[in-house]
């Protein structure tokens, strides 16, 4: 049985959701629930279409010195050329294979559009209505199906009624959807398809995609390259507690089971980051897609983990009421989507503002190093926060991003190995989710990185406590080994790397793999006792002249 055929779509057990997508046979954890070549539809982002190439979404260095540092490690991006298509000089690609097969797809009907060279980079739904028009032009069978049922998607834009609520709800973002329908059907030559009205079909086709896009993008560098769609994997609805979480594999797209998943049971992912709190799930929920949820966990509000605080909000100290007061004043008009449902009294109002100044920080894509220590300061030093809810988890993932720098290598270190090891598993308790595989490479990459006289301060340190670099270095390599195959498995750029560079290590190695295994169980409750003194708040002030400043 393929993986496709494993999974059927039929109406959805949610009330008003349409159509669902369910398991035809039992699944247990990492099992594989759906396998995509390429979905149906996969744009890249305008500015990726520099150094990405516009079929397998593989991303080619174009910094000399990142594709020199690349390139030593082995990673793609250091090896990958990305050469533009000879005719748009628009799009690029990183083989000849890749561009035969986009232009015998796809890209046909498009390059004659992006090739005059006054005309303005295209947006993503633009291209990708583009695209379609013509592939539903030039096909039939099932390709032209599979283009057809997108039109049965929410919002189903040939309803009058469905169109006039999202004009009420967003007007701004309905008149940008129905100027890029009319621009993708202009510029697509205003094309006829016997039975249809292709301006409408453009429309059409530019609401449901929009939508109910996806994020692809790679592993190897947690980025973000654009948007993908597929009828198969936009059936499966939300859910707050999901059961599956979809994966981009560059450029296939796959669905893994996160628990185990009985015959007929429907299958969800998330839509939302599922750890956030009840009231900022609720907020984004509503605001991309227009709908509230009611998952069995949204049902139970608010009462799970991620919405607990560390004690009562009657305990806060006197000297963050007065901080909060402040916040309560600045943050008053955006305070509704946090209070809905709730007990509106001073100690809950300030709580809420105190959540909303928190999160503003860490969902900003402009916060600066001392906009997160300090709301990472205001969320542990108020004591209404443990380092497992968020946003402190999400704030120590930024610093740590921050710290990847050459000079604070050591530190990254530090502060990664507390988040994978002491902070992580209580919110991602899979070891193979995405996000713990991918925090775990890097930490890899860094420890190999500090191995050495360059480094005389991480190794010292580490000594103390009867540890090394090496050590570290093969304890992740081996949690890597193990948890790949049951996420991104070998046979995509990411476990291909990790193998790759796994077999370089072991050839400079000359201590077998049974003793390195024994090395590093051994390693482990010295690890802890490492990770144990180190204090995130002390270690992320290190260096400063004086402490964040409360908010």
């Amino acid at each position: 049985m393929s993986a496709n055929n494993k999974v059927e779509v039929k109406k959805s057990t949610i009330d008003g959701a349409g159509r669902g997508l369910f398991a035809c046979q039992d699944f247990g954890p990492g099992d594989l629930v759906v396998l995509l070549d390429r979905p149906l539809l996969a744009e890249l982002d305008t500015d990726r279409m520099e150094d990405t190439c516009d079929w397998c979404f593989q991303r080619g260095a174009t910094d000399p010195m990142e594709r020199m540092q690349a390139a030593s490690m082995g990673l793609p991006n250091g090896l990958i050329e990305i050469k533009k298509c000879a005719r748009c000089r628009r799009v690029g690609y990183c083989s000849k294979n890749c561009q035969n097969k986009a232009w015998k797809r796809e890209h046909k009907y498009e390059c004659h559009v992006l090739a005059p060279s006054t005309r303005p980079n295209l947006p993503m739904g633009v291209r990708a209505v583009i695209k379609l028009l013509g592939r539903l032009r030039g096909n039939t069978g099932n390709e032209r199906e599979q283009i057809l049922d997108i039109l049965n998607f929410w919002p189903a834009a040939r309803d009058s009624n469905q169109l006039k609520d999202i004009r009420r709800l967003d007007r701004e973002k309905f008149d940008d959807f129905y100027m890029l329908a009319n621009a993708a059907w202009t510029y697509a030559g205003k094309p006829s398809i016997d039975g249809f009205d292709v301006e409408a079909v453009a429309r059409d086709l530019i609401f449901n995609v929009m939508y109910n896009t996806f994020q692809v993008g790679s592993p190897l560098d947690a980025g973000d390259y654009g948007r993908g769609f597929d009828p198969l994997v936009c059936s499966a609805n939300h859910s707050c507690d999901p059961n599956v979480i979809r994966v981009s594999n560059q450029p296939s797209t796959i669905l893994r089971a996160l628990k185990p998943i009985k015959k007929g049971e429907e299958i969800f992912m998330a839509y939302t980051e599922v750890t956030n709190p009840f009231w900022v799930r609720q907020a984004h929920i509503k605001e991309a897609y227009y709908f509230t949820c009611q998952c069995a966990k949204c049902v139970k509000c608010p009462v799970s983990p991620e919405d607990t605080f560390a004690k009562p909000p009657q305990e806060l100290s006197e000297e963050y009421r007065k901080v909060a007061d402040g916040l309560v004043k600045y943050h008053r008009a955006e305070l509704g989507k946090f209070l809905a449902g709730t007990d509106e009294s001073r100690a809950q109002l300030r709580l809420a503002a105190m959540q909303a100044s928190v999160f503003d920080v860490s969902e900003s894509g402009y916060s600066s190093e001392k906009d997160l220590k300090e709301a990472l300061h205001l969320c542990i030093d108020s004591g209404m926060w443990t380092w497992t809810r968020q946003p402190v988890p999400e704030l120590c993932r930024r610093l740590f991003s921050v710290y990847m720098g050459p000079s604070r290598l050591y530190k990254a270190l530090k502060l990664g190995l507390k988040l994978l090891v002491e902070i992580m598993p209580d919110i991602s308790p899979q070891p193979f989710r995405p996000e713990r595989l991918i925090l775990t490479e890097t930490l890899a990459l860094l420890t190999s990185a500090l191995a050495g006289p360059m480094h005389v301060q991480a190794e010292s340190e580490l000594a103390e406590y009867g540890l090394g670099p090496r050590v570290i270095f093969w304890g992740l390599m081996l949690e890597l080994r193990e948890n790949i195959p049951r996420m991104y498995g070998w046979d995509s750029p990411f476990g291909r790397f990790i193998n790759n560079y796994y077999e370089r290590a072991k050839a400079r190695e000359i201590t077998s793999e049974v003793e390195i295994k024994k090395e590093v169980l051994e390693a482990k409750p010295k690890l802890q006792k490492f990770l144990k003194d180190i204090d995130i708040l002390k270690l992320c002030d290190e260096g400063e002249k004086e402490g964040c400043a409360v908010m």
